[in-house]
């Protein structure tokens, strides 16, 4: 299965299948750095998402402003993984090179952290759709009594396999009426935890938000650091910060604040300097 970032490139690079020959068809027909850097200036001029801002900031290294259009062109080398990428040359690393060009082609799906919490699950949901088989599989309670039946078999077999079949969805519908499916998560600490979607009463419930189960998202944790922690790794973060009332939080992976909701960013020189080593 693919990881999530990789769905979120796929998703990008099929917005820009379709919007290549559109409004913007002189810049994404044939993209050249160039070209997508002069896009961008395009965009921005008209863009007021707050967003939207964070990301171009992330990307280039400094805000968006109506007489920053010099500077911008002084940058154009960073346009060029965008480009190989959306002609098929090279792939994509970098987070906040996704975003920028998820603005490029009109992905509005963005930040990746956006993605993440709610668009991944739609893509996993169609990547893991069974093919079609000459044989049907009957799904039971429990994977290993599983039931094949071949579309040539005989009345009596399947007679037999639908009896079976019937035996072990009764003993089904009782285990879940008594232990009902943890189908949905919810933060709790440090983590998210596989909870009851409805009726949930543990604790914390009035306070945490309760959310489809995503996969993904129970590998996303809230971290402590310290001055020898690995932040970076290729020179990509791999330590993502939020500053809420004069403190910093981390967490191992990219997203939206459990519980605020707000986006996170990723880690710097600076933040490292300012919070962590000064500690």
């Amino acid at each position: 299965m693919k990881d999530t970032f990789s769905n979120y490139k796929e998703a990008i690079k099929a917005q820009y299948a379709d919007q290549k020959l559109g409004v913007y068809a002189n810049f994404l027909m044939q993209p050249t750095p160039a070209r997508l850097r002069d896009l961008g200036i395009i965009l921005f001029k008209e863009n007021k998402n707050q967003n939207d801002k964070q990301i171009f900031q992330s990307f280039l290294g400094f805000e968006f402003e109506a007489n920053s259009i010099q500077k911008i062109k002084n940058e154009t080398d960073k346009f060029k993984p965008l480009a190989t990428f959306l002609k098929n040359e090279t792939e994509l690393s970098d987070y906040n090179a996704a975003d920028f060009l998820a603005i490029l082609v009109g992905f509005e799906l963005r930040p990746y952290s956006k993605f993440l919490h709610q668009g991944n699950a739609e893509v996993k949901r169609f990547d893991n759709e069974p093919k079609e088989k000459e044989e049907k599989l009957v799904r039971t309670s429990d994977p290993q009594y599983d039931v094949l039946i071949n579309k040539k078999s005989k009345g009596k077999s399947i007679a037999i396999a639908a009896g079976f079949v019937g035996l072990l969805v009764g003993s089904y519908v009782v285990k879940k009426e008594v232990f009902p499916a943890k189908e949905c998560i919810q933060w709790n600490d440090d983590h998210y935890e596989e909870v009851v979607c409805e009726g949930n009463k543990i604790g914390f419930a009035d306070v945490n938000p309760i959310f489809d189960k995503n996969e993904d998202l129970l590998d996303f944790k809230k971290i402590e650091v310290c001055d020898t922690t690995t932040f970076f790794k290729n020179d990509q973060p791999i330590v993502w910060y939020i500053k809420q009332d004069g403190k910093c939080e981390y967490f191992n992976a990219p997203g939206l604040h459990p519980i605020s909701g707000k986006p996170l960013r990723p880690i710097t020189k600076h933040i490292i300097a300012t919070h962590v080593v000064k500690h």
